[in-house]
């Protein structure tokens, strides 16, 4: 009994605590690795502190759970024929042969502009002159009020008799306002005699009104040009910098050179060398009330009285006054070709604006500006201006360089959430036109087979296997019947829509408006945005795949990205962007061109998963210490909690004591046995 016991018992209890023991120590392992989970940061880092990157080459890495293109899409109308493979008769969408990102080259980047493509591609676009500094701009001896910069200065060279530093206007300054805002307004049809024949007037004049900071701006990075604050200076809201507000204080500093260009500073530090001169700024504007400026002079058919609306343009934040602005006119997006004068009477109104004007004097301590038009700043794009400017099924030319990178700013500083709202509201319509074009469509089919049964061509009924009227009619409700049902689920579940498939399909449906699109990203690359229009600040370009996209990528350029955004993985999940459709971007393959729908973004939101993070930090695309992790760490299925891992460990060592003392007590036992067994009997007892 006693060897049965030691020879099978023992090892049978051996086998049963192991894995316990190893679970405990596995456990305890797992609980002292887990750090505190730090707090949610919700501020985003400074664009320059991110890690962005040039380019990233694509690789495929297997990877379980990451969403890949259905292969069965929701049926819908096909896509074009350059890019649509077979039909097999079931609606499905095929990619065409050889569309397969991972045997493409990427598209050049957006600011390449035309080079490498065919003629036929861009033989309507014309180069505009390059942004230099114009001679003698970077010596210390250009004189800023002689040389004219660019086609929109006004009178350069002329003394004006305007007294900077004081408010409100003399009677020699009101004359002389009224000759700068006829010239002003008479200018643009002047440049076409300035220009080359082969230069776009509207594209020279919509930039020339960055032209004369972008100079001011280089002039001051060449040390020619100082610039010593008198008051706190105004942040630019574009530049990225967390809180990029403008100041709130006025309190004196003589003597400071600032540390990066300011153009508000700028223009009250020298207002001599900004009169006449087109300038761009973005704030809210606070209409005051209307002035009226009186022309002495005027020759016959021109205007002798200019009525101008009054108010103060502040800072995006609301917190700084910029300017003083004049403006004859507004223009929205809702009527975007008739300029309205009926400015809000509410007290203390903000319109949101872009203001292209000019720089009349240094009003007080703040600039008077003059601008014919303000263009308001609404999440809804102005879908005319882009379909009036741009051209689709093309690259970026240099005549549509001005409105995507207002189109960009533009999205930047209006709401997202408003944004939204928009672009839900337009495929809402979208899927009313759809179904009211089906239901017209099916009228019609009814009535050519009503024709086909009064001219004889048809039956009333089936007659053998060739089908009668009736047949066909209920075929026909049918289809409608479900038709309906599925445009009744798009309205219920608006993330069901194709939307991808419906833009290629229609790209004209859809230009300049607000799209919703959600996927995943398999390349990011980061280059400088235009120098004039956009300061060069960094703009990102994604490519986004999308369930019903068929391994076609939508190129998607933003100026912000996520915070911990991996631009170095092959594979990003869960990224949902809003923005609007510029046009069909055209770019070369291998082989031959191809198509991908353009849309510019403000901004990017992505989910991932905890265990799409996780992977993330595994693979070193994320560092440990982000706050994203920690959140990830702690909404992760497979993590287990403290409280489970204190309770495995507390009854694994309850376990391993009562396992521990048996042993002991049951080898105590054997040993007496042993002994008993052992000891030599003695007989002489017996006796």
């Amino acid at each position: 009994m006693t060897d049965q016991m030691i020879h099978t018992v023992f090892p049978r209890m051996w086998r049963l605590t192991t894995p316990i023991l190893w679970l405990f120590a596995i456990c305890s392992v797992v609980g002292f690795q887990r750090g505190p989970v730090a707090a949610d940061e919700q501020d985003f880092p400074p664009l320059d502190r991110q890690p962005f990157s040039d380019r990233i080459q694509d690789k495929e890495r297997g990877r379980g759970g990451n969403p890949t293109p259905r292969e069965n899409a929701s049926p819908f109308p096909e896509l074009p024929d350059v890019l649509r493979g077979e039909s097999d008769g079931t609606s499905r969408i095929k990619s065409s042969p050889g569309i397969n990102i991972l045997d493409e080259e990427p598209p050049p980047r957006l600011d390449d502009r035309t080079t490498d493509m065919p003629p036929e591609t861009d033989t309507e676009s014309r180069r505009i002159p390059a942004s230099s500094l114009p001679a003698g701009a970077a010596t210390p001896g250009f004189d800023w009020k002689i040389q004219p910069v660019s086609v929109a200065d006004v009178d350069t060279g002329r003394a004006w008799p305007f007294q900077h530093g004081t408010p409100n206007l003399n009677a020699e300054e009101s004359a002389a306002y009224a000759e700068l805002i006829r010239a002003a307004l008479n200018r643009r049809g002047l440049i076409p005699a300035a220009l080359p024949e082969d230069i776009n007037t509207t594209t020279a004049w919509e930039t020339a009104f960055y032209r004369y900071e972008d100079v001011r701006r280089q002039a001051w990075i060449h040390g020619n040009l100082s610039l010593q604050a008198s008051s706190v200076p105004p942040v630019d809201p574009f530049s990225g910098t967390p809180g990029a507000v403008m100041s709130t204080s006025d309190s004196p500093l003589e003597g400071t050179e600032l540390k990066d260009y300011s153009l508000p500073v700028d223009m009250q530090v020298h207002p001599g060398d900004f009169t006449g001169r087109p300038v761009v700024l973005y704030g809210l504007f606070t209409p005051s009330g209307a002035v009226e400026v009186q022309a002495v002079k005027t020759l016959e058919n021109e205007e002798r009285q200019y009525v101008l609306q009054r108010g103060t343009l502040k800072s995006l934040s609301g917190r700084e006054t910029l300017a003083i602005l004049d403006a004859i006119s507004f223009v929205d997006p809702e009527d975007q070709l008739r300029p309205s004068t009926a400015w809000p009477v509410d007290p203390g109104t903000q319109i949101p604006v872009l203001v292209k004007g000019w720089f009349v004097k240094l009003w007080g301590q703040r600039p008077l500006i003059f601008t014919e038009v303000v263009r308001v700043l609404s999440p809804r794009p102005y879908d005319q201006y882009i379909r009036e400017h741009v051209r689709t099924r093309r690259r970026i030319s240099d005549d549509e360089s001005w409105i995507y990178h207002e189109t960009l700013r533009q999205l930047q500083v209006t709401s997202l959430a408003a944004q939204k709202a928009i672009a839900l509201e337009t495929q809402q319509l979208r899927v009313r036109r759809l179904l009211a074009e089906l239901q017209q469509k099916a009228i019609a089919d009814r009535r050519s087979l009503e024709q086909q049964l009064k001219v004889g061509k048809l039956a009333a009924a089936d007659q053998g296997t060739r089908e009668g009227f009736e047949t066909r009619i209920r075929r026909l409700q049918r289809q409608l019947e479900v038709r309906e049902a599925r445009y009744s689920a798009y309205q219920q579940t608006p993330a069901s829509f194709p939307v991808f498939v419906d833009l290629f399909q229609n790209p004209g449906e859809w230009q300049g408006k607000l799209i919703t699109l959600r996927g995943y990203v398999r390349r990011v690359m980061t280059h400088a945005g235009d120098r004039t229009l956009f300061h060069g600040q960094p703009l990102h370009e994604l490519w986004l795949f999308t369930e019903d996209s068929q391994h076609i990528p939508t190129v998607i350029v933003t100026p912000t990205l996520p915070r911990d955004f991996p631009v170095e993985s092959d594979l990003i999940d869960s990224v949902t962007v809003t923005g609007c459709l510029l046009k069909m971007y055209v770019y070369r393959s291998q082989t031959e061109a191809r198509l991908a729908p353009l849309i510019l973004a403000g901004h990017i939101e992505w989910n991932p998963s905890p265990e799409h993070v996780l992977d993330l930090v595994k693979d070193g695309h994320i560092t440990a210490d982000s706050p994203l992790v920690a959140q990830a760490r702690a909404a992760d299925p497979r993590r287990v909690s403290d409280t489970l891992v204190l309770m495995i460990g507390v009854l694994t060592l309850i376990v391993a004591m009562t396992v521990w003392g048996r042993i002991q007590r049951d080898r105590r036992r054997r040993d007496r046995l042993l002994r008993l067994v052992q000891e030599k009997p003695d007989f002489r007892q017996a006796f």
